[in-house]
């Protein structure tokens, strides 16, 4: 469960980084 936990939080902050740098734009398409 700790393992999962810093997984998703790990994507979690590499998903907002990514809008932050592109401002949301293509942050779809970078997950689909």
């Amino acid at each position: 469960l700790g393992i999962f936990t810093s997984m998703f939080t790990a994507i979690m902050v590499t998903r907002a980084m990514v809008n932050l740098i592109y401002g949301g734009r293509d942050f779809k398409k970078l997950w689909i």
